[in-house]
This record gives C-alpha cells, structure tokens and sequence, in this order.
C-alpha cells in the first residue's frame, strides 16, 4: 500500500486509489502526532521531576448575597434546592465580560 495515491477531498476513489483501510487513514491523519506527543511527554517528565507545574488549586466563589438563600422545589429533578440572590460583582462580570483568548489564536508562540 505504499504506492497508494494520497485521496484527495471531492476526489473518487478508484483501481489507482484505492480506500483506505483504518490503520492507513489514521496514520495519514496527522503524521506528525508522533513527534510531538513525545515532545510533550519529556517537557511533562521534566517539569514533573523539577517540581513545576502550572495547575494551581481552584479557589471557591461565592456570587450571592447572604442572608438571601431560599429552599425552592425545582420542577425538572423533583428536589428541593437552594436558590440565592446575585451580588453586584457577579453582576458586573455579565455586563462586562472577560476574555482569554490563546497566544496560538495571536500568532504567538503557546507556553
């Protein structure tokens, strides 16, 4: 199958190009996956054994107001949950939303 003729989108598949079996099509989708899975794992073995990591522990928000916690009934799961009133920070984070956009999106080198 090494004399396979690579198909082309919109193309036909014929006697000089054949389909494809899985294992072929999977190595044509992405043949530098090898490469830079490996990449990927000697960076993670370094920084792991160094200690570094950029993962950091999620800290707990409380967007509601206290004193204004109520036990409702919802209709969808049939249980009783508890509901509460916004406070002005969560308010301020709809009206005015932040966005992360990725340094690959940029044209910047990723970290």
């Amino acid at each position: 199958m090494d004399d396979q003729q690579q198909h082309k989108p919109g193309g036909y598949y014929s006697g000089r190009n054949k389909i494809p079996d899985i294992k072929t099509f999977v190595q044509n989708l992405d043949k530098d996956k090898r490469e830079r899975d490996q990449k990927l794992d000697e960076e993670r073995k370094a920084n792991s054994a160094h200690g570094k990591s950029d993962a950091k522990p999620h800290k707990p928000t409380h967007a509601g107001k206290e004193g204004t916690r109520k036990t409702v009934h919802d209709p969808t799961t049939q249980k009783e949950v508890q509901i509460e009133d916004v406070d002005v920070n969560f308010m301020k984070a709809v009206e005015d939303p932040q966005l992360s956009v990725p340094n690959a999106n940029l044209g910047k080198d990723t970290t």
